[in-house]
C-alpha cells in the first residue's frame, strides 16, 4: 500500500466518492476492509436479533446496528463494529446523515480466521478508549465470547457461561449456548 500523502478525518471519509469498497480510519490512515463470510455474517445477524428482542421486550428504545454501520471514535478513528448498540438518549442525539458520534455503548465483534487474539484486544481497547461501556468480543471458532469492560478486565465465557447486558442493557441474561445455537455443529 502506497503510503498517503495525508491524514484523513472521518469528515473526509464520509465525503469521499463511493467506490465500493468499505474503508475505516485508523490514526488518519485509509484501511480497506473486508465483508465478513456466511458464518461471521449470520452469527453477527443472529446476535443483533437477540439483541432486538430484547430491546423491545423490555421497552428500552435506542439503535442496534449491523456491519455496515460505522462509528466515528474520535476524528481520525472510525470503526464498524458487527453489531453495535447506543441507548436510547444516545440515539436522539444521532443524525441520520452522519455516521455514530462516539463509541457505541456495547460493540460486538465477531472473529473471523484472520482475526488475531492481538488484533481483536487492541479493538476492544479502542472502543473502550472512546467511550464504550461493553463489548464482545465472539469467537465462532472456539465458541466463546470474552468481556470487556471500563478498566480492561477480560472475562472468557465458554459454552456454558451466561452473557449479561451490565449496566448497558440491565436485565439482560443470555447463555453463550444461545449465542452460538444457529451454528452447523462443526465450525
Amino acid at each position: 500500500m502506497a503510503v498517503q500523502d495525508r491524514l484523513y478525518t472521518a469528515h473526509d471519509l464520509a465525503a469521499m466518492p463511493e467506490d465500493g469498497k468499505v474503508y475505516e480510519l485508523h490514526n488518519g490512515v485509509l484501511i480497506e476492509v473486508a465483508g465478513s463470510k456466511y458464518r461471521q455474517t449470520r452469527l453477527a445477524i443472529w446476535i443483533a436479533y437477540l439483541l432486538m428482542t430484547f430491546i423491545e421486550q423490555h421497552k428500552l428504545g435506542g439503535a442496534v446496528t449491523g456491519a455496515d454501520g460505522a462509528v466515528e471514535l474520535n476524528q481520525y478513528n472510525t470503526r464498524i463494529p458487527d453489531v453495535a448498540y447506543i441507548t436510547a438518549e444516545r440515539a436522539q442525539a444521532q443524525s441520520d446523515d452522519s455516521y455514530i458520534q462516539g463509541a457505541p455503548d456495547l460493540a460486538v465483534e465477531v472473529v473471523s480466521v484472520s482475526n488475531s487474539d492481538v488484533e481483536m484486544q487492541q479493538r476492544a481497547g479502542e472502543y473502550l478508549s472512546a467511550g464504550a461501556r461493553l463489548v464482545w468480543i465472539v469467537n465462532p471458532a472456539q465458541r466463546t465470547v470474552d468481556i470487556y469492560r471500563p478498566g480492561g478486565a477480560r472475562q472468557v465465557l465458554e459454552n456454558d457461561g451466561i452473557l449479561d447486558g451490565g449496566d448497558v442493557l440491565p436485565s439482560l441474561v443470555l447463555p453463550v449456548q444461545r449465542v452460538f445455537e444457529q451454528l452447523k455443529t462443526n465450525p
